[in-house]
């Protein structure tokens, strides 16, 4: 055998011992993003991944979107009725794994189309932005309290349900959602991203292209975050 085949006959060992690494890594990596992410809570009607939603920069996002069953959106409707900022549905040990896995958390207040008896659409639209306003606030309340570290919590009012013909039940307009940050690349819009993440996702789930064009605050060029 000559020197060069026997160069190449390494060479080739060599490659096939790259390649494995390079395939073993990526495995890895898959299984990590894949089967390491905390389970769906039982709180969690719908669960999305959304990953690389772009910024009008091309600046990446990945999120997690929760919606919430309707069992555990009326318990947060009858803790919202008491207004006592001393009660609190209890989460599971999954929703918190969950939570406290994300870099970031958006909690979304939404209103449903009734306004109040004897009041015009414009100055009760007014009143329901305030109400998805508040709604968005105590979710975050509630969301902090079951997080077993720090993680940023933001508050999106996504704002008052346009009107719709022959509505006799509009609870389903309150959905309850939590959006999770999962990664993003430094100084990317989460604003534009996250609009991105809905509008990929609006033919698989219908509630995002309502959330993008049904509500008063959803359909504007930016979203409305709450302070």
């Amino acid at each position: 055998m000559t020197w060069l085949s026997q160069f190449a006959q390494r060479l080739v060992a060599v490659l096939w011992i790259v390649s494995g690494v390079g395939l073993a890594t990526a495995t890895a990596f898959e299984m990590k993003s894949e089967w390491f992410m905390p389970p769906t809570p039982p709180e969690v009607a719908r669960d999305i991944t959304v990953t690389d939603a772009k910024d009008t920069q091309g600046r990446r996002a990945s999120f997690r979107i929760l919606l919430f069953s309707d069992e555990f959106r009326w318990r947060l409707s009858s803790y919202e009725a008491t207004e006592d900022g001393a009660s609190f549905p209890t989460f599971t040990d999954e929703m918190k794994a969950v939570l406290d896995s994300a870099s970031e958390i958006i909690c979304v207040g939404a209103s449903s189309e009734e306004v109040p008896a004897g009041t015009n659409l414009k100055a009760g639209r007014a009143q329901e932005e305030w109400r998805a306003a508040r709604r968005a606030e105590r979710i975050a309340v509630w969301v902090r309290q079951a997080l077993s570290k720090p993680v940023p919590v933001r508050k999106l009012n996504i704002g008052h349900h346009a009107p719709t013909t022959g509505a006799s039940n509009t609870s389903d307009q309150r959905r309850v959602v939590v959006i999770l940050v999962l990664d993003r690349d430094e100084g990317t819009n989460v604003d534009e991203s996250l609009r991105s993440a809905m509008t990929q996702e609006a033919a698989r789930s219908p509630i995002f292209e309502s959330l993008l064009t049904d509500y008063s605050l959803g359909a504007g060029e930016a979203f409305t975050w709450v302070p």
